[in-house]
C-alpha cells in the first residue's frame, strides 16, 4: 500500500484542443482538428532500480540504462550476469523495456565493470567518463560504440526526450574536499520528457557526488601535452547542472535521485533548495556487504534503506517539505508522469531472480553496517 510519502503530486497539465479553420470556396467553410504533435509522446516513465546506482528509465519506446553493475566485484565482466539482467529487462511481457541508450557516472567497481559487456550485448553507444572507452575498445568493441563525455552533452532520444550530461564530482570523506581534479571523473544526468499530457517532467540522477564547497569550485585541470602546459576550466558543478536547466527549460527539479553512499545531506542542503527539489529518491544502496552477505540480486537487498541511518537528513527533508521514495528490494519500479511517482508492479521481472513481488527478501536482512557513520559533524 502507497502511504502519502510515497506518492508526490507534481500537478495535472493538459493541453486544450485546437480546431483550426480554413475558407474552402466561395460561400461556406470546413473545420478541421490538425494532428495532434504530442500524439505520439510517451504517457509516461517507468523506472526501475536494481542494485547500487543501477537505474532502466523506459521513455516511450526509448529504454536509457544507467550503471548496470550488477555483480559488484571481480576485475572484468561476468557474462552470465548481465546476460540474466539483460534478458530480465528487455523479455518480460507485461511492462516491456529497451536498452537504447548506455550511461556510466563515473569509473568505480561498484557501477562500471560490467559496462563493456552490456555494450556488446546490446551494441548500444556508451556515454560517460572517457576512461570507460578505453575499456570499450579493449574488450573488442568498436571505438565508435562510447562517447567520452566532457559536460554539458545533449543526448537526443527523440522529439519528445532528452538527456543533458552534467559534470559533477564524486563524494568524499569527513573533513576532505574535493573540487574533482581527484578522483573518478564523475557526471550526473538531467532527464527532460515532454509527456502526451501537455505537461514536462524531468529528473537529475546522480550516481554519487559531495557537498558543500565540493559543488561550487570550478574543477580546473591542468595538462601537458607535447611538453606545453594546458590548463581547462570545466566549471562547478552547481554552475554545470544550472546550465543544464537553463538550455532545457528547467526552472526546478521535480525528482532528485541522490547517488552518494553516504553524506546525503551534505549535497542535499545545497542542491534541494537551490533548484526547488519536489521528491528525493535516494539509491546507491546496498553496496556494502552485511553479515558477510555480500551484492547479490538473487539474494535480495540485504539491509534496509532507513531514513534513521542518516538522521540529519531525515530532519532536513522533513523541514523543507521534500518527501523521500526509496526502494525496498532489487527490481522495485515506479511510473512517473504529470501526476507524479508512484509506486509499479514488476512481479514478473522479480520472479527470475527468485524474488517476492513485494517488499524484502528471499535473503534475511541485516542493520545497515554504515549506520550511524553515514554523516559527520559538521554536515
Amino acid at each position: 500500500m502507497l502511504d502519502k510519502k510515497r506518492f508526490l503530486a507534481l500537478g495535472a497539465a493538459g493541453v486544450a484542443g485546437a480546431t483550426l479553420l480554413a475558407a474552402c470556396g466561395g460561400s461556406g467553410g470546413s473545420s478541421a482538428t490538425p494532428p495532434d504533435p504530442l500524439a505520439k509522446a510517451p504517457e509516461k516513465v517507468l523506472m526501475t532500480w536494481f542494485g547500487i546506482t543501477n537505474w532502466h528509465y523506459q521513455i516511450g519506446d526509448k529504454g536509457v540504462l544507467l550503471d548496470g553493475e550488477v555483480v559488484n566485484g571481480g576485475r572484468s565482466p561476468n557474462v552470465d550476469a548481465v546476460t540474466k539482467a539483460h534478458k530480465a529487462l528487455t523479455e518480460v511481457k507485461d511492462q516491456p523495456r529497451s536498452i537504447d541508450v548506455i550511461l556510466l557516472g563515473h569509473i568505480h567497481p561498484d557501477h562500471s565493470i560490467q559496462i563493456p559487456e552490456w555494450a556488446k550485448q546490446t551494441g548500444k553507444t556508451v556515454y560517460g567518463p572517457p576512461a570507460i572507452c578505453n575499456a570499450i575498445t579493449s574488450y573488442g568493441l568498436p571505438a565508435e560504440q562510447c562517447v567520452g563525455l566532457k559536460g554539458g552533452e545533449v543526448i537526443k532520444l527523440d522529439e519528445f526526450s532528452e538527456i543533458h550530461a552534467v559534470r559533477w564530482n564524486h563524494s568524499v570523506s569527513c573533513g576532505a574536499f574535493s573540487n574533482g581534479v581527484t578522483g573518478p571523473e564523475t557526471f550526473g544526468f538531467l532527464f527532460v520528457v515532454q509527456t502526451r499530457s501537455g505537461k514536462k517532467v524531468n529528473w537529475y540522477v546522480s550516481d554519487s557526488g559531495a557537498g558543500g564547497p565540493d559543488l561550487t569550485a570550478p574543477r580546473v585541470v591542468t595538462t601537458t601535452e607535447n611538453g606545453v602546459q594546458k590548463t581547462i576550466t570545466y566549471g562547478s558543478p552547481i554552475a554545470n547542472l544550472t546550465e543544464a536547466m537553463k538550455k532545457a527549460g528547467v526552472t526546478a527539479l521535480d525528482v532528485w535521485q541522490g547517488g552518494p553512499e553516504s553524506r546525503m545531506v551534505y549535497q542535499a542542503r545545497t542542491v534541494v533548495p537551490l533548484y526547488g527539489v519536489k521528491l528525493f529518491m535516494p539509491h546507491h544502496l546496498n553496496a556494502r556487504a552485511a553479515q558477510r552477505q555480500g551484492f547479490s540480486l538473487e539474494y535480495g537487498m540485504h539491509y534496509a534503506y532507513s531514513e534513521d541511518d542518516q538522521p540529519k537528513l531525515k530532519e532536513f527533508l522533513s523541514t523543507v517539505g521534500v518527501p523521500q521514495v526509496w526502494p525496498t528490494n532489487y527490481f522495485d519500479a515506479w511510473t512517473f508522469d504529470a501526476d507524479g511517482v508512484k509506486v509499479a508492479s514488476n512481479a514478473e521481472m522479480k520472479a527470475v531472480y527468485g524474488l517476492p513481488a513485494t517488499g524484502p527478501g528471499p535473503g534475511t536482512q541485516y542493520p545497515n553496517p554504515r549506520a550511524g557513520d553515514l554523516e559527520c559533524d559538521y554536515d
